[in-house]
């Protein structure tokens, strides 16, 4: 039964954040989840960060979502048992390899991961600010990873608490991509921190802390320019194929039909749904 009321009342939280959020928007004063008072130097996100694209199953929207990576192909599944139960499952796709259990919950949430070498077990607490609820945790490097409310970055924070000499690194960051819709884009840099927790800690926050109701300006997905590397031989800079997303912006799952889009027709990808 107490499982039955916790998923009760996330879905309920998750729904007053998507009508707060949305009414924010109307109200023109998205910014005020954005209020803080720190002085924290603040280190901008990677320009070649690796794209994952969050979304719910068509078919089984209360109990599967899945993970796509930039190439349109599927690398894991988040599920659970029923519509009324708040532990969640990440397994890789198509080998179904237990990576976490989530465990969702309106004053805390948990993670525990089942393939991270020194870090099982991890806490999600609330941290509560001018700007709303950030959502935080630690890793095995002991620094303090918070999910920002407003701007929906994860930053890695050095020193809190610590005035000019708090810094604030950010390495990973989530997009709404349609509004009203469970369709997420998460840019993970992942020199910086684990693809599986980040995904991990940032579904917990789609359902916790962020909703669904934020205006969206465009369907399609963040542009990452190719890296640039110097050719060994003429010493000049060539494109890196690494992260290259010219050729390709989105899978759309239709159906289990799996349709790629050119940059130039990602404007199509509402007309599908």
């Amino acid at each position: 039964m107490s499982q039955v009321i916790q998923a009760g009342a996330v879905l309920g939280l998750y729904t007053a954040l998507t009508i707060s959020t949305y009414v924010l928007e109307q109200l023109r004063m998205k910014n005020l989840l954005d209020i803080h008072t720190s002085a924290a130097t603040v280190v901008p996100l990677d320009d070649h960060p690796v794209p994952f694209y969050v979304r719910r199953d068509r078919n089984d929207r209360q109990r599967n979502i899945k993970v796509f990576g930039n190439d349109g192909v599927q690398l894991y599944t988040i599920e659970r048992l029923s519509a009324i139960n708040p532990i969640w499952n990440m397994l890789t796709f198509p080998e179904r390899r237990e990576v976490a259990t989530i465990n969702s919950g309106v004053f805390s949430s948990s993670v525990d991961f089942h393939t991270k070498s020194g870090i099982s077990h991890r806490d999600i607490s609330v941290d509560y600010g001018l700007g709303g609820g950030n959502r935080s945790f630690y890793t095995n490097d002991g620094a303090k990873y918070t999910w920002a409310r407003g701007s929906k970055f994860l930053e890695k924070v050095i020193n809190p608490n610590g005035g000019a000499e708090e810094i604030r690194e950010r390495v990973a960051k989530v997009k709404l991509m349609r509004q009203f819709k469970f369709d997420f884009e998460v840019l993970v840099n992942e020199s910086k921190i684990d693809r599986e927790i980040a995904l991990a800690t940032a579904f917990s926050s789609m359902l916790t802390q962020w909703g669904v109701g934020e205006i969206t300006d465009t369907v399609g997905p963040t542009f990452i320019e190719p890296k640039k590397q110097v050719d060994a031989d003429t010493n000049k800079f060539v494109i890196s194929k690494e992260n290259d997303s010219s050729e390709l912006v989105l899978m759309i799952d239709n159906n289990h039909s799996f349709v790629k889009l050119p940059a130039s027709d990602s404007s199509r990808i509402a007309e599908l749904e």
